[in-house]
């Protein structure tokens, strides 16, 4: 009981704090190192189904680790405590903050938040690899999506398929 209770804690903090995409990064922390709730492979292969799946990998990340702890209850607490504060957050926000956009000094805001988030999000990339033995074809299928995505503008949807299919040959 008291993991689960530990769980929805967490849960709402990270919803709290993990801007743009660093979840990644506090679920290691607080899964993997702290509480040892998870491994690291684990860990990888939450988030690798987070990025394949529809919506915020956040909210699959916090919703499997509470399967694990606790089964069906446990995912429903993890699911529960990683939507509390955003949901919350979104009702006072439309309600209160609707002119916030308008300052000129907003978007400056978002664009150090979103930065900052996608260095946690390498740092994390890059610490969980540490954990995994590095595969020249698993190095190519990555160095091919970045080059798919980003020089030749590959939908996101065919570079995932593509990254499937060949995960699954392989």
């Amino acid at each position: 009981m008291f993991e689960l209770v530990q769980l929805f804690l967490t849960s709402v903090l990270i919803s709290l704090v993990a801007f743009g995409g660093g979840s990644p990064a506090l679920f290691y922390q607080f899964g993997v190192t702290q509480n040892h709730w998870i491994t690291p492979t684990d860990l990888s292969a939450m988030l690798a189904f987070g990025y394949a799946a529809p919506g915020p990998t956040v909210f699959g990340t916090a919703t499997f680790i509470g399967y694990g702890i606790g089964g069906f209850a446990g995912a429903v607490v993890g699911t529960v405590g990683i939507f509390a504060a955003p949901f919350l957050g979104s009702i006072l926000a439309a309600k209160y903050l609707g002119g916030l956009l308008e300052n000129r000094y907003a978007g400056f805001v978002l664009t150090g938040i979103g930065l900052a988030a996608t260095g946690v999000v390498a740092a994390t990339a890059l610490t969980v690899l540490g954990y995994h033995h590095v595969v020249v074809w698993q190095v190519a299928v990555a160095v091919g999506a970045f080059v798919a995505s980003l020089i030749f503008r590959v939908h996101p949807l065919f570079v995932l398929l593509a990254g499937l299919i060949i995960g699954l040959l392989m």
